[in-house]
């Protein structure tokens, strides 16, 4: 009799998960939206219908005919790292403190008076 109820007992998970309270569905959707080829689809995608690529595949072109194919591919990349920079919410500080109000760094940066501090109080 005792040994059953130990059985039981040991059976018995502390942290027990039923299979139905589980969204499995959209754990496997999400899985789904971060494979590589779901990823380079949607990269696919937003190529074909953005207009600045168009522009520039045809300033490109232009370009190479005229003999400044190369200027006009620096030109390119440095265009996609301006449109690419996002653009921040109400409130949100930037990671670089000169761009903040009253230069005002973000919680956890370095500054020189943090290493001072943290300088001064090792004993060596």
């Amino acid at each position: 009799m005792q040994k059953e109820q130990n059985k039981q007992k040991r059976q018995k998970k502390p942290y027990h998960i039923k299979k139905a309270d589980l969204d499995l569905t959209g754990y496997k959707k999400d899985l789904e939206d971060r494979s590589p080829g779901h990823l380079f689809q949607r990269a696919v995608t937003s190529l074909r219908i953005s207009r600045q690529f168009h522009l520039y595949v045809f300033l490109q072109v232009i370009a190479v005919v005229s003999g400044y194919g190369q200027f006009m591919f620096c030109i390119g990349i440095l265009w996609m790292c301006y449109a690419n920079t996002g653009k921040r919410k109400d409130g949100e500080k930037s990671a670089y403190s000169i761009f903040n109000k009253n230069t005002e760094a973000i919680d956890g940066a370095t500054n020189m008076e943090y290493l001072d501090r943290e300088i001064r109080r090792q004993i060596y």
